[in-house]
């Protein structure tokens, strides 16, 4: 597969938040079946697809049972002949991420991003977060556009494309310069307006940034993976198009 097509199938997992989730069903006498339901998505920095699920769901109840599932992914905007458009399954085995995972305060992050009432849920509920960590990916890009990829081919490195370089002087100039950018940024992205923001990571996809009241970390993205050289233009124009937002 060439590294534009990989790309091509990054981007279109990073441009929707809701797939189907596929598991194989735990109950005696349906055992084995494919079960397929709804279920908003979020990617990590490497680009594995997490999911938020309730232990009481009965994908939690079949995945537990068995960790295979698969993740279908479709053009939202897709008209007409549907066939026609892009459509992604990746394969995978879920894992479960315990509360003392070093990573779950940010897969929190990245998840409430697409998923901004994910706090309400895990504040009733008892869910918990799920790596689905990929084995084989099956693209199609319309008719006759048709492949099957290894995992590699929706994970990224999330300091490519020059970013281990650059980040750290990114990062720097960010807080030191323009932290009210950075305000400006998350308040329109979230809704809410921090005193205090400070950037700690930015990836190929988007940035991390804590901010202080309210005390948080967010995840902000890019909408498509960046090279370190855009960065820049990425931050202006995220800029502008917060400052230009109506304020209420």
């Amino acid at each position: 597969m060439s590294v534009d097509a990989a790309a091509e199938v990054r981007h279109w997992l990073l441009s929707v938040g809701t797939a189907t989730l596929s598991t194989l069903a735990a109950e005696r006498d349906v055992a084995g079946w494919p079960f397929g339901s709804l279920a908003p998505f979020a990617l990590s920095a490497n680009g594995t697809p997490i999911v938020l699920l309730s232990e009481i769901a009965q994908h939690t109840k079949n995945l537990r049972r068995d960790p295979r599932v698969s993740l279908f992914v479709r053009d939202p905007h897709a008209s007409g002949d549907a066939q026609a458009s892009w459509r992604v399954t990746v394969l995978g085995r879920a894992r479960a991420l315990g509360q003392d995972d070093p990573a779950l305060e940010e897969v929190h992050a990245r998840y409430r991003e697409r998923v901004p009432n994910a706090p309400s849920y895990l504040g009733t509920h008892d869910f918990s977060y799920f790596a689905l960590e990929p084995v084989r990916v099956r693209a199609i890009g319309g008719f006759g556009a048709i492949r099957w990829l290894e995992p590699d081919a929706i994970l990224r490195d999330p300091l490519g494309g020059g970013l281990r370089e650059a980040a750290p002087g990114i990062l720097a100039h960010m807080n030191a310069d323009h932290e009210d950018a950075l305000r400006a940024i998350v308040a329109a992205a979230t809704g809410t307006s921090p005193v205090r923001t400070r950037m700690t990571a930015i990836d190929r996809a988007g940035f991390l940034v804590r901010s202080e009241a309210p005390d948080e970390l967010r995840y902000i993205p890019f909408e498509r993976e960046i090279e370190a050289g855009e960065a820049r233009e990425v931050f202006v124009n995220l800029t502008r198009a917060a400052r230009e937002m109506p304020s209420e």
